[in-house]
């Protein structure tokens, strides 16, 4: 179990959204930010980001599922489960990212109808002991069975409220999770009523998964306090009060940190939950009270912000089948594009349609064809007008530091230009005594010690190495072990180093060696690049590989940082393919000019791409900063 210390700047809440929720999330942040300023939110919305060309409304951090699930997954479970459905099965991917993330150590998802009403320290004082904390909805018996087979059928646990501490028995917990929603995630009772098949039976989407959390893994506490998730399953057993003087909204004397608000009868409020009728008889005009300053917050929300639509309507369960009565009215011979249609069914329809009419199709090609000579033709002219070697050379101004896309360099650009973007928000935390591994021409010295925080800059190689010739190295080794005492350095600095050390975990360990505690080591590795200085190319790594070396080796990881993304990733293979595939020189000048639109197209799109270390993503290399354990 990781014992993290208790700093709100790295815990965190989130939520899952479809688009016509957006609102609440914002609701909820407004709620958050008054009870805990500056903690962070996180709002999943289930929607791509680019589908929803909307400005989202500030203060939460908006993620979108598509940078946690690929398209084919998006569209099965946008096909297999409704609106409702898919934003109960999401929750075990966000939990996922933010483990992965590593820019939180706790965190709690929350649904949007529910409000934190005082400060989470409780929660995150509790959370480092144990591997996560559920909230049962029942915490002493009832007068009545009558609520106790509402939790017999809808779950032990309320699913509105799970958090985790980062560890390994949190994230297996999470891998189960997540594949249980993903597959078995139906809402039984809504299906029934909507005419849809119901495959399982006797689910309430997560909440029946839940009661097996505490069963299959080590370390879950199940907190039994009302006001902790305070809602109509459990406000009958105590009494919610409001100080007169505070405002504060009280459950047996006791502050109330989360209230959820489900199901609220918006004529009557004080009866509590449409979920709950026994509250019909015993209404309660506290909640009352603060169920009406949600209405009206809500209310203000939605004003505030445009109206997003369910972006999976055509795919959802319940549109296809009130769609499917309709269809079965028309004639197969139609073909119809109905919004019944599978995207892959859309696809489909419009080739045979294409097949029918063959005009469309040679008129394609005789455009392709007429495109490819005027390309041709322009070729010819900038070649005659600029002449070759303003072309064909690299126009930056430093090759490393100051650099310029340009046909000259499509083999280099993008891994250097991304090394240099995260060379810059690192060198912040260089100071001291730095020492470059594998320094070569240490073409980002200059840059570093602009900052006045080095003291000394000490240059270490192979003397082999060819990367050196013509620069002064301070130092040279063996590649076993580094010629300084321990705990002599501030910060280390390698750039492309690692992939070419046959046991990588020895040499980071001699890195921690020479490091003071506390002290930072700043590394990067290439993942998308050709074999290069054989026979010394060893490795590529991914974030988790990476991690995994430096924590082994006696380092806390700040956080890995994916460097580019599909669309980086895409044109840096157009590059290298027009730098070193087999062709004659003239072909490839003349394919290096007519790839110049594509491949500069995809460097201004990838630099808006949002990556993140999740299934199926593409990236360049990795840069990590980490610091030496000890003390």
């Amino acid at each position: 179990m990781n014992q993290h210390s208790i700093d709100q700047n790295t815990c965190a809440v989130a939520s899952v959204v479809t688009g016509n929720y957006t609102p609440h999330a914002k609701m909820f942040y407004d709620y958050l930010a008054t009870s805990n300023p500056s903690l962070r939110y996180v709002a999943l919305v289930i929607g791509e980001r680019e589908r929803l060309a909307i400005n989202l409304p500030p203060g939460p951090e908006w993620i979108f599922w598509d940078e946690l699930f690929s398209n084919q997954e998006r569209i099965d479970l946008a096909s297999k489960y409704t609106a409702f459905e898919l934003s109960c099965v999401a929750r075990g991917r966000l939990h996922e990212f933010l483990w992965y993330e590593n820019k939180a150590t706790m965190w709690v998802v929350l649904d949007t109808d529910m409000v934190v009403l005082s400060s989470l320290k409780p929660l995150w004082k509790e959370l480092p002991k144990y591997t996560g904390i559920i909230t049962p909805h029942l915490t002493k018996p009832s007068k009545s069975a009558r609520r106790e087979f509402n939790s017999i059928n809808a779950g032990v646990y309320n699913a509105g409220f799970l958090a985790f501490n980062r560890c390994n028995d949190s994230l297996d917990a999470i891998r189960w999770l997540k594949d249980r929603l993903e597959k078995y995630g139906y809402a039984s009772q809504q299906r029934r009523e909507m005419g849809l098949t119901d495959p399982v039976g006797f689910l309430f989407v997560d909440q029946i998964w839940l009661n097996f959390l505490p069963c299959y893994f080590d370390g879950f506490l199940a907190r039994g306090l009302p006001e902790w998730n305070l809602g109509h399953w459990n406000l009958l057993d105590g009494t919610l009060t409001k100080a007169a003087e505070s405002n504060e909204y009280l459950y047996d004397g006791r502050p109330v940190m989360i209230a959820h608000l489900s199901g609220i009868p918006k004529e009557n409020p004080e009866y509590v939950s449409t979920y709950a009728p026994w509250y019909r008889e015993s209404p309660n005009p506290v909640w009352a009270d603060l169920a009406k300053d949600y209405l009206v917050r809500l209310g203000d929300a939605s004003k505030a912000s445009l109206m997003i639509g369910y972006c999976y309507r055509d795919l959802d369960p319940n549109t296809r089948q009130l769609q499917k009565s309709k269809d079965e009215e028309k004639t197969a011979a139609s073909l119809p594009i109905s919004q019944t249609a599978s995207l892959p069914q859309k696809l489909l329809l419009k080739a045979v349609r294409g097949f029918q009419s063959p005009g469309k199709i040679v008129g394609g090609i005789n455009l392709v064809s007429w495109q490819l000579k005027r390309a041709f033709q322009i070729t010819k002219t900038i070649v005659i007008n600029r002449g070759e070697d303003q072309i064909f050379r690299d126009h930056s101004e430093n090759t490393f530091t100051s650099l310029a896309p340009c046909i000259g360099n499509y083999e280099t650009y993008l891994v250097r230009q991304s090394i240099l973007k995260a060379v810059m928000e690192a060198k912040d935390q260089f100071h001291g005594k730095l020492l470059d591994v594998g320094a070569g021409s240490s073409p980002y010295q200059e840059l570093i010690m602009a900052s006045g925080k080095i003291s000394d800059y000490i240059k270490l190689d192979f003397a082999s190495s060819d990367y050196h010739r013509g620069h002064e190295l301070d130092l040279t080794w063996d590649g076993k072990t580094i010629p300084l005492d321990a705990g002599s350095i501030d910060t280390v600095f390698m750039t492309e180093v690692l992939e070419h050390v046959h046991k990588p975990g020895e040499m980071l360990r001699e890195v921690r060696r020479v490091l003071k505690p506390g002290g930072i080591v700043f590394l990067t590795v290439p993942f998308t690049w050709p074999m290069h200085e054989l026979p010394y190319d060893y490795h590529r790594f991914t974030p988790i590989a990476l991690r995994a070396y430096l924590e082994e080796a006696g380092f806390d990881v700040k956080g890995i940082q994916l460097l580019g993304g599909w669309d980086h990733s895409f044109a840096l293979q157009i590059g290298l393919w027009l730098t070193n595939a087999s062709m004659g020189e003239r072909k490839r000048k003349i394919a290096k000019l007519l790839a110049w639109p594509i491949y500069s197209h995809l460097i201004r799109k990838g630099e808006n791409e949002f990556t993140r270390i999740r299934n199926h993503q593409m990236y360049i290399g990795l840069a990590v900063a980490a610091t030496a354990g000890g003390t």
